[in-house]
């Protein structure tokens, strides 16, 4: 699987925007009950997911390389479908029984379906999300999910890991690229001078 995934991100690289434009979900584990996986629409930055009781889907995933927020997390369900995209929703998220924070969820998606996302800004974010028992999202002082982030140890292990592999993929691909600009003798066949005895 892991190699599918080096491969496919490679891929990506090699067609360019137009097929980053289109997007791609490429599973690289299933772990307690989450899966981690990489979107080739956002540069091959790796997310995990999980759907909980009721319908909920969260996921939690890295920004590509040089966006202002490090993180995002989204969360979705079929029955909100009075969500307006491009609005944006005050929200409270608390772990287990700490103090409670607010964040503005801004509404994304279309006709198929609709979520919520919040940038995620603090480093202390994630470690919360990997030691509290259960993430509880409220909105107008009504719980709307209460999340278990069981499991969300070993996930966020093989988030790390797929992210390292895909920022891999990426810098070779970099450095492959330079190799190529710095070098006038390798330039494609076609492009070479029939007076170039290099060509030959």
């Amino acid at each position: 699987m892991r190699r599918l995934l080096v491969g496919l991100v490679s891929c990506l690289i090699a067609a360019g925007s137009a097929a980053a434009e289109e997007s791609e979900i490429i599973k690289w584990k299933d772990v307690d009950g989450w899966t981690v996986a990489s979107d080739t629409s956002m540069e091959g930055s790796c997310f995990i997911s999980s759907v909980f009781d009721g319908g909920v889907t969260l996921r939690l995933g890295f920004y590509p390389k040089g966006s202002e927020s490090p993180l995002y997390m989204s969360f979705a369900s079929d029955d909100w479908r009075s969500l307006e995209v491009g609005k944006e929703y005050d929200l409270t998220f608390r772990f287990d029984k700490t103090d409670p924070w607010s964040a503005s969820a801004t509404a994304a998606g279309d006709a198929s379906g609709k979520f919520l996302f919040v940038n995620v800004t603090d480093a202390e974010f994630l470690t919360g999300f990997v030691r509290k028992r259960a993430l509880a999202i409220a909105f107008e002082d009504r719980v709307i999910a209460n999340l278990s982030l069981r499991g969300t140890g070993p996930a966020a292990d093989e988030l790390m890991k797929c992210q390292r592999a895909v920022d891999e993929i990426i810098a070779d691909e970099g450095r492959k690229s330079k190799e190529k600009k710095a070098d006038p003798f390798n330039a494609p066949s076609e492009k070479r001078s029939a007076r170039d005895p290099f060509s030959l």
